[in-house]
């Protein structure tokens, strides 16, 4: 079944795109091309990715748009998802507005929340609820309804600018940043230097890093739960498919480059083809599909390169291959400790974890497909 997906997608490969006409389906839009526009009637969501981008119907659901320029001057209901060099936000959105670019105009309302990463943006319309900005010179002319988060250098206002909840502000200086307070008092402001942004932390704190830290303690027992899973995993595969992963671990043992190879060429060619669906139009209904094969095969890959990690450790030893349940498990446990060690040494220890699982999913590919190289073409 996996094979015949593979297969079907690559074919999809080849289909033609059309930079002007629209894909539609179940009221949705979908467009790709070189410079592509979308008029006409209202759609429920679109999707559309090019190297000009223009957005002038209404969008009855949510919009994704990406390319170098990108503009949005129709309503979008719900949310939109836009990303380019330069992105204009000239239509109202009702929900939520999540914006990437070098160059970032919000010339409308946003009724949602406003999150967005530039180089330079302008907010000029009302957002409905918060504000999550990070860029290194922001222009706020309009009115914040919510809190505010703003990482920056450069921070201007205009004479309407207003945010009503709670600033958070995060520069190299921030007691250099001026905030009027006709902008919001400043016992609503929270000034913190860019290095205490943690986005992982409360935010209701203003996602503030807490630099007391979780301890050795808590360090320790994630540590220790995540060789347990990973072993846990190794072992359960280990027990339904012993053949299957004799031959992975034989394969990848004997010629460990080759491995590695197919590995990197499949994971590159999955991850390369995004851009190639885009071009097709509809492909785009296939980019999931595409981003769900790459992380699938990473996985499988890291726990196979585990497993044959950990063979390998006690092979050197002189310990016989793994032929009992219990030996399986031990063979894990020592690739999962293994590569837990690896992945702590400074600098080298990334790339070598990362070469593990590329193997591991090399192995699986060559298992699978048998791709060979100098055949002769017949």
């Amino acid at each position: 079944m996996l094979r015949s997906l593979i297969l079907l997608c690559v074919t999809l490969l080849a289909v033609p795109a059309t930079a002007q006409e629209v894909y539609r389906f179940g009221d949705d839009a979908y467009m790709a091309g070189d410079n592509v526009t979308l008029t006409g009637d209202a759609v429920d969501d679109a999707f559309i990715a090019g190297n000009t981008v223009v957005l002038s119907a209404s969008v009855n659901g949510s919009a994704h748009a990406g390319g170098r320029s990108v503009s949005i001057s129709g309503p979008v209901g719900k949310s939109l998802y836009a990303a380019g060099l330069n992105v204009n936000m000239s239509g109202g959105v009702g929900d939520d507005a999540h914006l990437i670019g070098d160059t970032v105009l919000v010339n409308n309302d946003v009724g949602g929340d406003l999150r967005a990463a530039a180089q330079r943006i302008e907010i000029n319309g009302a957002v409905g609820d918060s504000a999550l900005v990070a860029a290194e010179n922001i222009l706020l002319t309009g009115a914040i309804a919510g809190d505010a988060s703003f990482s920056v250098d450069n921070l201007s206002f205009g004479d309407d600018a207003r945010i009503e909840g709670t600033l958070y502000l995060y520069a190299e200086d921030p007691n250099d940043i001026d905030i009027p307070d006709s902008v919001v008092p400043q016992d609503r402001i929270s000034r913190h230097n860019i290095d205490d942004f943690d986005a992982s932390a409360d935010p209701e704190g203003g996602a503030t890093l807490d630099r007391s830290g979780p301890g050795v303690g808590a360090w320790l027992v994630g540590t220790i739960t995540s060789i347990l899973i990973l072993t846990a995993i190794a072992t359960l595969i280990s027990a339904l498919a012993p053949s299957f992963l004799l031959a992975l671990r034989l394969r990848t043992l004997e010629t460990p480059a080759r491995a590695l190879w197919m590995g990197f060429l499949t994971i590159s060619a999955l991850a390369g083809s995004l851009f190639l669906f885009a071009l097709t139009g509809f492909g785009i209904l296939l980019i999931p599909v595409s981003i769900v094969l790459a992380v699938l095969l990473g996985i499988a890959g890291y726990v196979i390169g585990t497993y044959i990690l950990g063979v390998g450790l006690l092979g050197a030893t002189n310990r016989p291959l793994p032929e009992t349940l219990s030996e399986r498990a031990i063979a894990a446990l020592v690739g999962a400790v293994a590569i837990t060690v690896l992945a702590m040494i400074p600098f080298i220890g990334w790339v070598a974890t990362l070469a593990i699982a590329i193997a591991g999913a090399g192995a699986l590919v060559i298992r699978w497909f048998a791709p060979g190289f100098y055949t002769e073409v017949r």
